[in-house]
């Protein structure tokens, strides 16, 4: 391999093969010995005599395979992976000053664009239907005022956002904690591949790194540096979302997190992030209006959802469902101007046709006594109302016959009690 010349690309991997991914040194390195090519050209003694490293660090020196390094170089040639090092224009000037910057990036899609406008969304992978809906609307509407989206490309918030910037015509980065090309979730295979064609797919693993527990609270520091602002919706106590936030209040970003039910789990981090000073997220001018004096060219307030944007929402959630949670939505004759209420109704009507219909398996289910439980009787008829233990929230309405607001009401007490418990998309889970 010795007749390879040396690229700042070799240098930059072999650097993290050393350091490990999300290490703190790139910039003590960097300024210390200027060069990259100098870097890769030290001794194990320069190291040693260094003190930079640590007995770990320096042992993986030795384990360096230079095949392999140019074996993910070549990779990424033919598989139209852009590597991008600290020297390229590409590398984002709000990742250089971080605590711990990239050694290297990898993207497919457009150019990163730095000077653009740009909020983070995060928030539960077990979104309910109301989080996902603001999830997609969010990033709809901030796509529309002109911001980059930035998130994780995971299942529940972080989809329905990117593809709310992206059925709005905008602009969004799926920033991975895995390889470009790893196995990892490939049910998002489709997601993603829409992401390089209208964004940014991007990362700092090599292409072929798989997921960890590790990997993720890495990846977290890079969306919410790339972001000016993080936007969380609906994350519990232990949420990994709160890492990006935590991450955007250490890198002084603005944080703004949509309120919710100080009783219900999934509102958790979100109220406790409220408590302790990040922005009520209740319509999207709490962001836009934030950062209109600072991007006075590129942000606009004239913004609406159109119908076919609308539409969107309701073709990712169909997807969604059926990907992650098993369950396949019926086919509907949707037409080509169809408003997005008329497709809720005919999916509302085909699911309630169907539920009817149904042999129920469940074990347990019809019930027949709802006599020992401790709720009101509203309550009572919800709990009647499953033939199977999930249903959606539009069925069992119609089968207890209440109003709406005595439904959400008689729902909530049986979340309170423990009988049921919210699941995405827009459906409740029998518990007991």
């Amino acid at each position: 391999m010795s007749n390879i010349p040396f690229t700042k690309e070799f240098g930059y991997i072999k650097l993290a093969d050393i350091l490990g991914v999300g290490s703190p040194k790139l910039n003590e390195v960097m300024d210390r010995f200027e060069d990259i090519e100098r870097v890769n050209s030290l001794t194990l003694k320069q190291w040693i005599e260094s003190r930079i490293l640590t007995p770990n660090e320096l042992a993986r020196i030795n384990n360096v395979s230079s095949e392999r390094i140019y074996s993910v170089i070549k990779y990424c040639k033919f598989n139209g992976i852009r590597i991008i090092t600290p020297e390229d224009n590409e590398y984002p000037e709000k990742l250089r000053y971080i605590e711990n910057p990239p050694i290297a990036l990898y993207a497919r899609g457009k150019r990163l664009d730095d000077s653009a406008p740009s909020i983070g969304i995060v928030g539960a992978r077990k979104s309910t239907e109301f989080g996902q809906k603001a999830a997609y609307s969010l990033g709809a509407k901030l796509a529309l005022a002109g911001f980059t989206i930035i998130s994780g490309g995971a299942v529940g918030v972080d989809s329905m956002a990117h593809a709310g910037a992206m059925n709005a015509g905008g602009n969004t980065v799926m920033v991975l904690g895995c390889g470009l090309d790893s196995k990892y979730l490939m049910v998002q295979e489709s997601l993603r591949k829409k992401a390089e064609l209208h964004g940014t797919l991007l990362s700092e693993f090599e292409p072929k790194t798989p997921a960890t527990r590790y990997t993720f609270p890495i990846r977290n520091r890079i969306i919410s540096a790339l972001s000016c602002g993080v936007a969380v919706i609906e994350a519990g106590r232990k949420s990994g979302a709160l890492i990006t936030a935590t991450y955007a209040m250490e890198q002084g970003k603005e944080i703004f997190a949509l309120p919710g039910n100080i009783n219900a789990p999934q509102y958790g981090g979100t109220n406790d992030l409220l408590r302790d000073g990040a922005t009520p997220l209740l319509k999207v001018e709490d962001i836009t209006e934030v950062y209109l004096g600072r991007f006075p060219d590129k942000l606009k307030t004239d913004i609406s959802l159109t119908p076919e944007i609308k539409r969107g929402y309701y073709e990712e959630a169909r997807r969604m469902s059926q990907r992650t949670f098993g369950y396949n939505n019926p086919k509907i004759d949707i037409k080509k101007n169809d408003s997005p209420k008329s497709i809720e109704n005919k999916e509302k009507e085909k699911l309630l046709s169907n539920s009817k219909n149904a042999v129920n398996t469940s074990e347990g289910l019809p019930f027949t006594d709802a006599s020992a439980i401790p709720c009101s009787e509203n309550a009572k008829k919800i709990y009647l109302s499953f033939t199977q233990n999930t249903e959606f929230s539009d069925i069992l309405l119609e089968r207890s016959g209440l109003e709406n607001g005595a439904f959400i009401t008689a729902v909530t007490e049986l979340e309170l009690f423990g009988y049921v418990k919210a699941v995405p998309v827009g459906r409740y889970e029998r518990i007991k």
